[in-house]
């Protein structure tokens, strides 16, 4: 199933088109738009993969190859997991942080205040 919604949001980004249909994302249910919200966070991802490559070849760049895992996304602590340089099963993993304008709570907790995130309502 983590393959699966990993290759699914990297077919997604890659695709440059975004379906109508709804996707399989478990996200809580304070996320209220789940495909826009995965989308954000692999841009976040491709920024992060572009300038670790840049970093690491002197400004050759190449195509981005990202995935984020919608499991692995820590509403608590605001963080999520990021896949990069993903290249015939190697690959490199960061842990970046969300965007503070993120909902992390049912209460319309952000971000911007991790001290007040609570991440999912168990039982939710």
């Amino acid at each position: 199933m983590k393959v699966a919604c990993i290759i699914l949001l990297f077919v997604i980004a890659a695709g440059g088109t975004v379906s109508q249909r709804e996707l399989p994302l478990k996200f809580p249910k304070f996320i209220s738009k789940p495909q826009e919200f995965a989308l954000k966070l692999l841009k976040i991802c491709n920024e992060h993969s572009t300038k670790e490559l840049k970093s690491m070849r002197h400004g050759h760049q190449t195509e981005p190859r990202t995935a984020i895992n919608d499991k692995e996304v820590d509403f608590k602590n605001c963080t999520f997991y990021c896949k990069y340089n993903i290249n015939n099963g190697d690959h490199d993993n960061v842990t970046l942080p969300m965007p503070p304008d993120t909902p992390c709570g049912p209460q319309n907790q952000t971000c911007a205040d991790k001290d007040k995130c609570v991440g999912d309502v168990p039982g939710c």
